[in-house]
């Protein structure tokens, strides 16, 4: 893993709830990188046409996973995301967020897959 990676994620939680099971934790992590790029797409969509309520949804849906896998730093960022498509109130922050959710993820994908060779 390298060092700019470990700091935007940790796998305690996952592993304590995986009793750690390595094999159980690579299926898990196998899952998150099949799920978590459609939700981010829904998260883009949503808030690029305007649609309130795929945002809400999608970011709501995506809150649990970013905390099973420690990704702390959108803790946050992912309830200022999914507040601002509840309230209707998409603007430049909500983007600034959402990009930088993106370029988070898209770095704790390419680590999950080279670390689980995935």
């Amino acid at each position: 893993m390298t060092q700019n990676a470990n700091k935007l994620y940790h796998l305690d939680k996952l592993e304590n709830f995986m009793s750690n099971d390595q094999a159980a934790v690579k299926n898990m992590v196998g899952l998150f990188l099949q799920t978590t790029p459609e939700l981010l797409a829904s998260i883009n969509k949503g808030f690029q046409e305007k649609d309130a309520a795929l945002l809400t949804k999608s970011a709501h849906t995506l809150k649990p996973t970013l905390d099973i896998f420690g990704i702390d730093a959108m803790y946050d960022p992912i309830r200022k995301i999914e507040k601002a498509g509840k309230e209707n109130t998409m603007n430049a922050e909500t983007e600034q967020l959402i990009d930088q959710l993106n370029q988070i993820l898209d770095k704790v994908f390419a680590d999950l897959r080279a670390k689980f060779d995935l």
